[in-house]
């Protein structure tokens, strides 16, 4: 989709979790079987950048929604219904369902949502101990005490302005200009702030999607940047590589099916990261801009945003 690159710049601004409910048993005593998921793509409305399951084991959606202050929401899915749930948001991204709440990032903000629909601030900007500028993704501790929050730093530095959504070349001088600010914050459900992942790695200037990975007792970080494709992992205070400019305009990033899957938001598209392999297979192509997926386990399908186009792909993937 080819456009001006101001109207372009309007919309990089604005862009760039697990549920458990009761289980019903056979009569043998077993759980039934996930309904198998078929493949499908619901419009949904303006601007859809995030998802995950929530109240009632229902999907809620983050929708940015146009340049107005306010006009950004949280949607329910309900059937193949997209239907408003929280409203007044101003441009709603990661989002995570934790101990009966969903708590999203929202520009300087992580807002709470009642299973009402009201909205609580958990922290903003003057909480922080740095300054922020751009909070993407949120993902849920494994504790369910708090959530994991990037600081993506403002991506309208790593973008060619006479580009389509170019970013600038690796290695260049505008890599290099970027501010080393990208970082992890843990955020408690108190509204208590610590430094999870620190700023300052040149593998990790611009973080967007932030995962809970690892064995039960030894969970580390995972992160997709955006500006340089690499996948990173923080543990026991250091940073490592997963894998080398795997996917440039990284967003979503989630561990299953002993595979890596992560989206490209500037390539339209996600993979599957194969690390034993290194090889990567396309799980699905042709976007215009995959955001912030939901991996549903249960179901075993990716709900994918195309933010640019208002639509949620759901795509089954192999066992």
């Amino acid at each position: 989709m080819k456009t001006h690159y101001r109207t372009t710049l309007a919309i990089l601004l604005a862009a760039a979790t697990t549920f458990s409910g009761c289980v019903t048993l056979e009569n043998n005593g077993t759980p039934p079987a996930a309904p198998k998921a078929e493949r499908k793509t619901l419009d949904v409305g303006t601007k859809p950048e995030s998802v995950c399951r929530g109240f009632d084991g229902k999907l809620y959606v983050t929708m940015i929604g146009g340049d107005e202050p306010g006009d950004g929401a949280i949607y329910v899915i309900d059937g193949d219904q997209a239907k408003p749930f929280a409203t007044g948001l101003n441009n709603p991204k990661g989002i995570a369902f934790v101990k009966g709440a969903l708590l999203t990032a929202d520009e300087t903000k992580v807002l709470k949502i009642n299973g009402k629909g009201k909205i609580s601030v958990l922290a903003q900007a003057e909480d922080f101990p740095a300054e922020i500028e751009f909070l993407n993704d949120v993902a849920a501790a494994r504790s369910r005490e708090a959530v994991y929050v990037t600081e993506m730093s403002h991506p309208r530095r790593m973008f060619d302005p006479d580009g389509d959504r170019e970013l600038w070349p690796l290695d260049s001088e505008h890599q290099n200009n970027l501010p080393k600010t990208g970082c992890v914050y843990k955020i408690t459900l108190d509204g208590e702030i610590s430094i999870a992942v620190p700023p300052g790695d040149r593998r990790m200037p611009g973080p967007n999607g932030v995962t809970v990975t690892g064995p039960k007792d030894k969970p580390f970080l995972a992160m997709a940047d955006f500006f340089t494709g690499n996948l990173v992992a923080y543990e026991n205070d250091k940073m490592r590589f997963i894998a080398r400019n795997l996917l440039r305009g990284g967003d979503a990033i989630e561990f299953g099916n002993g595979l890596i899957y992560v989206s490209s938001w500037t390539q339209g598209k996600v993979i599957a990261y194969d690390r034993k392999q290194k090889e990567a297979t396309t799980i699905i192509d042709g976007l215009t801009s995959a955001a912030d997926f939901y991996l549903d386990r249960k179901a075993n399908q990716l709900v994918i945003p195309d933010m640019l186009e208002g639509k949620l792909h759901f795509v089954p993937l192999e066992q």
